[in-house]
């Protein structure tokens, strides 16, 4: 990670379509973007190991570092997330950090059926 994709991030609000392992560890999730319905591969990368040069004695960890257990159980198909990733005009992205996860957006936007009963539906018509 360089210093410059400190500062280049992007907010991804989308709905995962596919989860999986990596051969790394790692887990990857396809997402597809509400606003502009990409898809795109994020990847919650464990990448700590331990002190070296990019990581200062071994203080700086990542933010998934030791978590991908957790997010696997926290994340399935259909859920509806908010993220922050890194910037890239390809499609692969490395998530930075994690807003939201819900079964279901919130809003479901027209065209969707309503769960009122018929009687209310006839009256609304009218």
């Amino acid at each position: 990670m360089s210093l410059l994709d400190l500062f280049r991030h992007e907010y991804i609000k989308g709905t995962v379509i596919d989860k999986y392992s990596l051969n790394n560890g790692n887990i990857g999730v396809i997402i597809d973007d509400d606003s502009s319905h990409k898809r795109y591969h994020v990847e919650f990368r464990d990448g700590y190991e331990g002190p070296g040069i990019e990581n200062l004695f071994g203080l700086v960890k990542e933010p998934f570092s030791n978590k991908t257990e957790y997010l696997d159980k926290l994340i399935d198909k259909n859920d509806s997330v908010e993220l922050t990733v890194s910037y890239s005009k390809g499609p692969f992205r490395e998530a930075y950090r994690l807003h939201s996860v819900s079964s279901q957006p919130v809003y479901q936007g027209p065209g969707k059926s309503s769960n009122l009963p018929q009687r209310y539906l006839r009256l609304a018509r009218y």
